[in-house]
């Protein structure tokens, strides 16, 4: 029995980052003595319903203190201030580092002293790399960036150390461009329980947009690929369905959904009603530029439907990087979507073995993975300073 913290700034965020440190804790809490190092604190009961995990017997520890600092701080400005968020956890990780045998970090970048293993999902210290890939930043971008890690006592050279892992090769290319260390990828962990997809002649002929329903995932830019589908004489319907953490762009999502008897605004369901969907519908429409992974993508896959997705980042994984399921701007999406929709040989063409989607994307594997990676520690085998080996 060794002593293992998982770091993580808020699980409460149910995000494919939170499902990740969720099943993190499930993989290591039998074999190790957990303790769950956060900002936030979780529900886990609620928290197990959402991601279906079994989390127990995991100590929770939280920065009451940072967590006020940052409180106070995002209230002034108004914004959520995630590398910030970040920053504090580094400090509040790193104040009880020698109390572990290893740390492994669930939310992006960690320097700290000991064992290290961390996922990250996107360097968050890196727009100097991740820019060129996403979009440029201004002055204030970066100025924040390096104030943040300033505060959070950050140390390269331990990032470096550490055992690094990422989520999809996309990524892993990120990574490296950021520290000059080529991350392992492990692909995160997609529940498949439950998926029992309906045949392709049964299925709606209907989209699902599944995710948080925020700016940065181009919610509307679905619903006018939908509206543009629909003119080409497709009778297609829309499914809006993730939590919502912005009112003002629910409201303007509930707005344009007011507008169009052909699109649904589901806002957060659960898990059963998720898989329903997913499994009687045949296309999937992710909206997100530069996906670190896409989760839901494989669960289109994993549920039998056709995943339509941006022609960049980590998602390109899941879809094989198939031309007719990835586009670049909205007109593409429009033009690929219609090819696939007038031709049924091809859509069945399309279709990924639901089989294969557990073997690459599935919980255990990912369990397994992590299990191994812990064990090998940082560097080589792991030296533990504490516990019984």
């Amino acid at each position: 029995m060794h002593y293992v913290a998982v770091a993580h700034v808020d699980l409460m965020a149910k995000g494919g980052g939170e499902a990740v440190a969720m099943n993190v804790l499930e993989a290591l809490q039998d074999d190790h003595d957990v303790t769950l190092l956060t900002l936030v604190e979780p529900d886990l009961e609620t928290l197990n319903g959402y991601f279906r995990s079994d989390v127990t017997g995991v100590e929770v520890r939280t920065a009451d203190r940072r967590r006020r600092l940052l409180d106070a701080v995002e209230g002034a400005t108004g914004l959520t201030l995630f590398n910030l968020r970040n920053a504090l956890l580094n400090r509040f990780v790193a104040a009880h580092a020698d109390e572990f045998d290893a740390v492994v970090a669930t939310d992006n970048e960690l320097s700290v002293p000991g064992p290290l293993v961390q996922y990250v999902h996107t360097p968050r210290f890196a727009r100097l790399v991740v820019s060129k890939r996403v979009g440029e930043d201004g002055f204030l971008d970066h100025a924040y960036d390096r104030l943040s890690y300033l505060l959070g006592g950050y140390d390269a050279e331990r990032i470096r150390d550490s055992r690094l892992l990422t989520n999809s090769s996309w990524m892993a290319d990120v990574v490296q461009d950021a520290y000059g260390v080529r991350p392992s990828v492990v692909h995160p962990p997609v529940d498949t329980r439950g998926f029992d997809p309906r045949p392709w002649d049964e299925r709606e002929g209907g989209f699902l947009t599944v995710g948080r329903l925020a700016p940065y995932k181009n919610v509307e830019d679905g619903v006018r690929i939908v509206d543009r589908v629909r003119e080409r004489g497709h009778d297609v319907h829309l499914h809006l369905v993730g939590p919502a953490y912005d009112r003002d762009y629910r409201e303007r999502l509930a707005d344009m959904a007011a507008e169009r008897p052909h699109v649904s605004l589901e806002g957060e369901v659960s898990r059963e009603r998720l898989v329903d969907l997913v499994c009687t519908h045949r296309y999937g429409l992710h909206g997100k530029r530069y996906e670190h992974f896409g989760m839901v993508v494989a669960e289109f896959v994993a549920g039998g439907a056709l995943p339509f997705v941006p022609n960049d980042g980590g998602q390109r994984d899941v879809v094989d990087g198939r031309d007719e399921l990835t586009y670049d701007t909205v007109d593409e999406a429009v033009e690929r979507i219609d090819c696939v929709l007038s031709d049924p040989s091809l859509q069945r063409e399309l279709l990924t073995d639901p089989g294969r989607v557990e073997r690459r994307f599935g919980r255990d594997r990912f369990h397994r993975e992590v299990r191994r990676a812990v064990a090998a520690g940082s560097t080589g085998d792991l030296s533990f300073r504490r516990g019984t080996p």
